[in-house]
């Protein structure tokens, strides 16, 4: 029996509320295939495709994300200002993973730009998401290294960085020297890490042993 639409938009939104945001992905396929192949203007675009796409980056699933953007019409692509920015913030995602570069464009992007009621919390957890990303691969880099490095990695304030690194990753803080030693993340099991998160590791390393050498 098929779920009509207005039903599985329902059911998003309950899942958003009470922050299992593990079912968005699977809630908004199911719609957009739903409005797509049967129930067509059933909804307003603006329901699948500005979450869908956030939920696939909260994921950091850029590849599903940019399969989306070429699904999307044409036309609604035009007159979509939030989607606009989420596609560019894909483009940034992108590029850091390539390249490993600064989060600030990103961060800025998604501090500066108008988001409605229903994305709002899709978009904190996009930043949180990102920002845990980034700590993991430090973790995993690196034994210590200087607070504002840390900082600047995940564009927090180098006054306040180091108690919230403490507070909210446990990581362990020598105010003397200025270090933070990070804990390594939890590994999950099975889990073979893949060629484009060696290459970000190896990235950071470089990128703080150049400025270590620096300073």
């Amino acid at each position: 029996m098929t779920v009509p639409a207005q039903q599985i938009v329902e059911q998003a939104d309950a899942s958003l509320k009470a922050g299992r945001f593990q079912e968005l992905i699977p809630l908004y396929e199911q719609l957009e295939f739903q409005i797509s192949a049967i129930e067509i203007d059933a909804v307003p675009l603006n329901t699948i495709y500005e979450p869908l796409l956030a939920s696939y980056l909260i994921a950091h699933d850029l590849y599903s994300a940019r399969s989306l953007v070429h699904r999307i019409p044409e036309e609604y692509r035009a007159q979509a200002p939030q989607l606009a920015t989420l596609i560019r913030v894909l483009e940034l995602m992108r590029q850091w993973e390539r390249q490993n570069g600064n989060l600030k464009d990103i961060y800025t992007l998604l501090h500066q730009s108008r988001w409605n009621s229903s994305l709002a919390p899709l978009i904190a957890l996009l930043q949180d998401s990102i920002q845990d990303r980034e700590l993991d691969l430090l973790a995993k880099a690196y034994t210590s290294l200087p607070v504002q490095l840390a900082a600047s990695r995940i564009w927090l304030a180098e006054d306040t960085a180091a108690e919230q690194l403490v507070a909210s990753r446990g990581w362990r803080y020598d105010a003397t020297a200025g270090l933070l030693y990070p804990r390594a993340p939890e590994v999950t099991p099975n889990r073979a890490i893949g060629l484009q998160e060696f290459g970000q590791l190896a990235d950071i390393v470089a990128h703080l042993e150049v400025k270590q050498d620096a300073s």
